[in-house]
């Protein structure tokens, strides 16, 4: 007779499109995973732990690779929550300019939200008749292009994954029907002014949020500040 197991409970979580996701509690048997996202400074180590975990908990629901990388990092602040409190403790530096103080406050994961940057239009006019529409590159696809060292090798990559689709008069042509070296000569043939526009679309990419405020242990200053990004709330 064997022994008995354990069946985790189970939990939801809506991501940024309206989408259901449902997940357990992370086990001892992939605490690992926490360990490495809070303790290594890999940010690709980190990612692939984050990513590991989530595809772990959510039984093949969810591929973490497909998400944006707002939702990669919401699901995962909830997951952490249900599985190991959500309450969390953070050290931060001191904000006044002549102090070299710092401050701890704790952080209620439950009331962390994604919030939007700054509102921007995913369709874009690069001149008269002539536009693209955009979309926000999936977690796997923007670890590539952070991975790329060349500036302008990276915008071009960013927005191989970004441009949605190409418009013209009464013609729409799919990103993804396009050939990758067609693709490429569309934006290589863009202007500085035009790449411009389209880049502060990307500069508008959600994140995780959180407002705190902290004491300073050294000047005795309270603090205001936005915490922004998975690696702040660790």
């Amino acid at each position: 007779m064997g022994l008995p197991i354990q069946k985790a409970p189970k939990f939801k979580c809506k991501l940024s499109d309206g989408t259901t996701v449902n997940f357990r509690p992370f086990l001892v048997k992939e605490q690992k995973y926490l360990i490495i996202a809070k303790e290594s400074t890999d940010n690709d180590e980190i990612l692939d732990a984050v990513k590991n975990l989530i595809n772990a908990v959510t039984d093949g629901e969810v591929d973490a690779e497909k998400l944006p990388i707002y939702d990669l990092e919401y699901l995962f602040l909830n997951i952490r929550a249900k599985s190991v409190g959500e309450s969390v403790e953070v050290a931060l530096f001191c904000q006044e300019p002549d102090c070299d103080g710092s401050g701890r406050t704790n952080v209620n994961l439950t009331e962390v939200e994604i919030v939007q940057n700054k509102e921007v239009d995913s369709k874009h006019m690069i001149s008269e008749g002539t536009g693209v529409t955009l979309r926000y590159p999936t977690t796997k696809q923007l670890a590539k292009v952070d991975g790329i060292k060349d500036e302008g090798d990276k915008i071009i990559e960013l927005l191989k994954f970004g441009i949605e689709t190409i418009f013209d008069g009464e013609d729409i042509y799919y990103a993804d029907d396009i050939s990758d070296s067609e693709l490429v000569e569309f934006i290589e043939s863009l202007t500085l002014d035009q790449l411009e526009s389209l880049n502060e679309f990307y500069e508008s990419i959600p994140s995780v949020s959180k407002e705190v405020s902290y004491k300073c242990d050294s000047c005795g200053v309270v603090n205001n500040t936005v915490l922004k990004g998975l690696s702040n709330f660790f």
